[in-house]
């Protein structure tokens, strides 16, 4: 018995192979060497699952194994030893860039499209259509799910659209955007999947050769202000650092208050911003509900009505060890 496996380093290129369903460390590193090269253990970490399946230990890796299973994508990520969010166009325009060639393999037929109200060849989307000129639009605004646009009905992939390999590269490229929560991956401008060792902000990319910053992934010599080699931040209006700060305001709900008018999810890691009524706020992305003051969960920090005026605890500040990291998951 066999089990299927995909190695995926550079986004939207996938190795696919097989592993015996008792493997090993070794038989899975000499699958490595094989099917990548004969450095890649050296060069590369190697994520399933959101986790770090710890090459370096044979110890740690017979712990993890359990993580590669039948149709498991392992990511290599280069890694970085100079020293995000990346840049979620990057991605959705991989995808955005291979439509042309998947939607002609749809099922259409003639109907009024209900974003340009013209007569065109059209495809049905759950209680509407739309013609194959607005789907690229509506599906990049969509975040690249298929959402109907009229009842709150998403529909699955592998319902909508019928290449196995265009359906895989969705699939993938949602996993990729969940290892991108973690402060230490990244994705540079060519493809490369990275993971950064040590945290600093200056990196070269190892494929392309680009020089930019680890975490707002600019060009490190972009811009006229100059860019310092520091940990988590290059201190030129980087992501991270932009995403924690914030400025107080007074709180509506008792004036003597000043509360941030922005914070992060603590469960999600979305930027939300204050509402201006109350210092209870729900993510729009993971919908969690948490105190802008304390950061405590809602059932945890609203102890009775008059909870929402009451100053439960000193602003309490977000760092960056707050998001998570794959070299330590």
């Amino acid at each position: 018995m066999v089990i299927n496996v995909a190695f995926t380093n550079i986004v939207g290129k996938t190795i696919q192979t097989q592993l015996p369903d008792n493997f090993t460390f070794d038989d899975f590193k000499n699958l490595v060497i094989d099917k990548i090269d004969s450095t890649a253990v050296e060069h590369y970490r190697f994520v399933a699952n959101n986790k770090d399946l710890c090459l370096d230990s044979k110890d740690e890796f017979t712990k993890r194994k359990h993580l590669i299973k039948n149709g498991t994508t392992i990511f290599l990520l280069r890694r970085m030893n100079g020293g995000g969010y990346v840049e979620t166009a990057i991605l959705i325009d991989i995808i955005i860039q291979e439509l042309p060639k998947e939607l002609p393999k749809l099922r259409m037929h003639p109907a009024e499209c209900v974003v340009c109200l013209d007569d065109k060849q059209c495809m049905k989307i759950c209680c509407t259509v739309i013609c194959m000129t607005c789907f690229p639009r509506y599906f990049k605004e969509h975040d690249l799910q298929v959402k109907c646009m009229i009842c709150p009905q998403q529909i699955p992939y592998a319902q909508f659209f019928v290449s196995p390999d265009f359906i895989r590269s969705l699939d993938s490229l949602n996993k990729i955007r969940g290892l991108m929560k973690h402060i230490d991956c990244q994705i540079c401008h060519c493809g490369s999947l990275l993971v950064n060792e040590t945290l600093f902000a200056q990196q070269t990319c190892t494929h392309c050769q680009r020089t930019f910053c680890f975490f707002c992934n600019k060009d490190w010599k972009d811009g006229p202000e100059p860019r310092h080699n520091q940990r988590f931040t290059c201190g030129v209006n980087c992501d991270y650092e932009m995403k924690l700060n914030y400025d107080l305001i007074p709180y509506v709900q008792n004036k003597a208050i000043n509360i941030p008018n922005s914070r992060i999810c603590p469960k999600c890691f979305n930027v939300g911003g204050y509402d201006g009524k109350c210092k209870y706020h729900q993510c729009v992305v993971c919908k969690h509900t948490f105190c802008f003051l304390c950061l405590a969960p809602k059932v945890q920090c609203y102890k009775e009505p008059s909870s929402i005026q009451q100053l439960c605890a000193e602003v309490k500040r977000q760092e960056f060890n707050m998001f998570p990291r794959i070299a330590n998951s």
